[in-house]
């Protein structure tokens, strides 16, 4: 219980920038008049959560988890710091801070799934998944919603101060209450003995690593799966507040529903899902299926609100569209907790020496595909239109549904979870 704990806070830790950058800062953009094409191209500092496979290898390689824990911490500490003296309405200097944010977090992301892959048992993984993705969505609302409505109270300056403050509460947390696991100190006290060796042999070492992730059963699928099955849904959760704003509904309550609101459904998907799975004992992979099935319904019934909307009906249609967002956001949680769960089981299919690296590569993926296509998304939705550009995300979501007829067997055998904990 204390490792689930551990790694729901550091995720929360995680979630804080994004929630800021994904949440709050599209809202404010848009009603401040910048375009969707303008506000998606500030996704592009997410690129970071892209490229962190290819120094993934080097955190595995260098140091223990808890320095880059560590570190990692002082740097957000100090990001917080530059941000005070930013605005929203410095657009250069805020992108400046927000790439920060994502280049030292997921960094630390690295570090943090490197823990999880190690503590948890088979029997853990869905619970250890629900510690990521609740964990992780408490953050964003702490990020994306609270930051949003204190920012109506104080400055912006006190924000980050207050931001500041809680990277500091958690580098004193890492440091004094945090206590690895005998099997983590064991694995690092052998990685601190061969870090000369792997210094010499890193290089060489890399084309052998990622072979090795290659080669892991099931990879191959879970690549493709994963760059693609967010695909139509994360499109419809990120046009669905642009399109109410467009509509002239109030930012702050569009805000409120799809950020606070919207997450806190979310949370409970991605609960129920990871329950399903540890405690009822559902097979991942029906549990998956079954959720990427029912999101089809919810998207089919905002589609009906763009296609059928009349200044008469707003208020009643921007009801229908938050309550469709709503359960939207509820599937989309326990998807997002089975498809993590699946990564885990993948990954830990791998050899011990590449699990961290392996899992990073998955989790990159992941990324470049939600954030490839959101780049692309105000564009496009601009030349296509709001009514058209949902129809293309139900299709999208469609799409996923015929990858399951050929899904990979994925059920850890007790050899390899014996060499994850030795």
């Amino acid at each position: 219980m204390k490792s689930l704990l551990f790694l729901a806070f550091l995720y929360f830790i995680q979630g804080l920038p994004y929630g800021l950058q994904s949440r709050f800062l599209p809202i404010y953009f848009r009603t401040h008049g910048m375009s969707l094409t303008d506000i998606s191209m500030f996704k592009l500092l997410l690129i970071p959560w892209m490229c962190k496979a290819l120094w993934a290898p080097f955190v595995d390689t260098y140091g223990t988890k808890k320095l880059w824990l560590t570190w990692s911490m002082v740097g957000l500490i100090f990001t917080c710091f530059l941000g005070s003296f930013t605005s929203p309405d410095h657009i250069g200097e805020l992108g400046v801070v927000m790439f920060l944010f994502n280049l030292i977090t997921s960094t630390q992301d690295i570090a943090v799934d490197g823990i999880a892959i190690q503590v948890l048992t088979s029997s853990e993984l869905a619970y250890g998944n629900i510690a990521q993705v609740v964990g992780y969505k408490f953050g964003a609302i702490f990020g994306g919603g609270v930051l949003s409505w204190l920012s109506d109270y104080v400055e912006w300056t006190i924000l980050f101060i207050c931001l500041a403050l809680v990277y500091v509460f958690s580098l004193i947390f890492v440091q004094i209450f945090v206590h690895p696991p005998q099997q983590l100190k064991s694995e690092i006290d052998e990685q601190e003995k061969e870090n000369d060796y792997m210094e010499r042999k890193l290089m060489p070492g890399m084309k052998s690593t990622f072979q090795q992730i290659y080669n892991t059963p099931g990879t191959l699928w879970i690549m493709m799966f994963v760059i693609i099955y967010k695909l139509g849904e994360q499109g419809a959760l990120s046009m669905v507040p642009m399109f109410l704003i467009d509509k002239k509904i109030p930012a702050s309550w569009v805000g409120f529903w799809t950020g606070m609101v919207g997450q806190g459904v979310s949370i409970c998907g991605s609960v129920l899902g990871g329950w399903a799975i540890s405690h009822l004992g559902y097979a991942t992979s029906k549990t998956l299926k079954l959720t990427c099935i029912l999101r089809v319904i919810p998207l089919s019934l905002q589609i009906f609100v763009v296609w059928t909307w009349s200044e008469e009906m707003s208020s009643v249609s921007s009801l229908l569209s938050v309550f469709a967002m709503s359960a939207m956001l509820f599937i989309s949680g326990t998807v997002t907790t089975a498809t993590f769960t699946l990564m885990m089981q993948c990954s830990q299919r791998a050899p011990p020496t590449v699990q961290s690296t392996h899992y990073t590569v998955l989790a990159t993926l992941e990324v470049l595909g939600k954030l490839t296509f959101s780049v692309i998304l105000g564009p496009l939705t601009e030349i296509l239109g709001y009514n058209f550009i949902f129809v293309l995300f139900i299709i999208l979501t469609s799409i996923v549904l015929l990858m399951f007829q050929k899904f990979p067997s994925l059920s850890v055998s007790k050899t390899i979870v014996t060499n994850k904990n030795s």
